[in-house]
């Protein structure tokens, strides 16, 4: 039985039409202009036969000239490079001009040979899968390296052409109408900040944002204060993914919680005082139960894993809405025999071909350069962000956690968050008053700032009891904005 298996599979033919490959090259040499429509969208490895390939290989480099495809001039260069007897001499151009009748059906032929060549780069590229999966023990491996290989396939085969600019303006113009009827809500994700989500109109798909802090300033706080936000929402199901390569699944789960039933975290783990707090904590559990965020703990994760885990939840949800990363120099490298610098540089890249093939922001968080503690000016720079050089150069949005010299309401900690790169707006401070016992930022206007905190704006005085709105560095809430997005007293009843 296994003998018949192996005799059925060995009689398989490669998938290829000769004839429409004979057509295609027919219609190119009987017409000039088909010639000029086509050729920049066919490859060579398009073409099964080897005979083919090396006509068209000649094609390319005449149409790369600016020279008319026809046969006299096809085969005078095919001669010249003495691959004219190689293909059969003059009677093989002769005969692919008489193979096609015709030039009507010319994109039909075209669709032929691309879809059997893409069959037979799936097959090969399943050979590879197959092979690495004898070699590599780490099926995660596999899966990664056989999901980027198919995918690579995918991309290729998506191409885009020159269109009329009529077919942008017309979409533009419906994204500007549904704004103006939206009383200008439209925009990318809003994470539940008013004062950052009116200063980035929301995170928008593709965007790479980087978040980078000093110590104790609460990164991982504030990037789950915005996950927190999300989950909280009443009337959305955005899918959240959340990779953290430093605490574990429960210690987030728990900071959530915290954070969504403002109750001290502390309390939480110590043992809750009253019932009142314990009806809290299970209206957090059921909104983080209902809600469609997940969270990845591995503490050793490539770049291949995360974009495999991405996409298979994305084709599993049907949507992708936010990629949280924690942090950027803890993943693992897919060559330690590059320098730190590279490795960084890699990822880095990897983190923005992630956002830009998912369509979706990522926001990762990165670690500071020690030099700043070494500074008698501690206001961050991007020269600051550790291995800074790519990670500066790819990200589309570069924000810096500091703590801020204003005085904040009841015994919170007054935090800066310095937008410092902002591809598509304008760079900007704004504030926050950051409870650490309830995991919970809230924005705020500072009523006097008794030191300029940024160096972002150019020709910043020196002197600084900012007082305006436009110092303090806006678009800012005319309200302080409770960031929990409900009242949990009032859910509760």
């Amino acid at each position: 039985m296994a003998q018949d298996t192996n005799n059925r599979s060995a009689v398989r033919n490669i998938p290829c039409s000769i004839e429409a490959e004979q057509a295609v090259l027919g219609a190119i040499i009987s017409d000039n202009e088909i010639a000029v429509r086509i050729v920049c969208d066919i490859d060579e490895s398009d073409f099964y036969s080897n005979v083919y390939k090396t006509v068209f290989r000649q094609i390319k480099i005449l149409t790369n000239q600016n020279k008319p495809v026809d046969i006299v001039m096809l085969a005078s260069s095919l001669d010249r490079e003495g691959k004219l007897q190689e293909i059969g001499g003059v009677t093989t151009l002769d005969e692919l001009v008489d193979s096609i009748p015709s030039t009507a059906n010319i994109d039909y032929y075209v669709n032929i040979l691309k879809m059997n060549s893409l069959r037979r780069k799936i097959i090969k590229e399943c050979g590879d899968i197959i092979a690495t999966s004898y070699k590599e023990e780490d099926a995660e491996k596999v899966l990664a390296v056989a999901e980027s290989l198919i995918y690579n396939i995918s991309e290729q085969k998506e191409s885009s052409s020159l269109m009329h600019i009529s077919n942008t303006t017309v979409e533009v113009m419906e994204r500007i109408e549904k704004a103006y009827s939206e009383n200008g809500s439209q925009g990318g994700l809003k994470v539940g900040f008013k004062n950052l989500d009116e200063a980035t109109n929301g995170f928008m798909p593709g965007q790479m944002i980087v978040l980078a802090a000093r110590p104790g300033c609460g990164k991982t706080s504030f990037v789950m204060n915005m996950v927190s936000n999300i989950a909280s929402r009443k009337d959305g199901k955005e899918v959240v993914a959340v990779f953290n390569l430093e605490m574990s699944a429960i210690e987030l789960v728990l900071r959530m919680m915290s954070n969504i039933a403002g109750i001290d975290s502390r309390d939480i783990q110590n043992g809750l005082e009253n019932r009142e707090g314990l009806d809290k904590i299970w209206l957090a559990q059921d909104i983080l139960k209902n809600s469609n965020v997940y969270i990845d703990d591995s503490a050793m994760i490539t770049t291949e894993q995360i974009m495999s885990k991405c996409r298979r939840l994305k084709a599993q949800k049907g949507r992708l809405d936010l990629v949280v990363i924690d942090y950027l120099q803890l993943i693992s490298p897919s060559d330690s025999r590059k320098s730190k610098l590279e490795q960084v540089s890699d990822i880095s890249r990897f983190v923005k071909l992630l956002a830009k093939e998912l369509k979706v922001p990522v926001i990762i968080l990165s670690q500071m350069s020690r030099s700043i503690e070494n500074r008698d000016d501690k206001t961050p720079k991007l020269s600051d962000l550790r291995e800074s050089g790519a990670i500066e150069q790819d990200a589309d949005i570069v924000a810096f956690l500091t703590e801020g010299e204003f005085e904040a309401s009841n015994n919170a900690t007054p935090i800066c968050l310095m937008i410092a790169k902002h591809r598509n707006g304008s760079v900007c401070d704004l504030y926050f008053e950051w409870d650490k016992s309830k995991m919970r930022f809230k924005p705020t206007i500072p009523t006097r700032l008794t030191a300029h905190i940024s160096s972002n704006k150019p020709d910043a005085p020196d002197d600084a009891g900012l007082q305006s709105i436009d110092e303090i560095g806006g678009p800012i809430p005319e309200e302080p904005f409770d960031s929990s997005n409900f009242d949990i007293d009032e859910l509760l009843g």
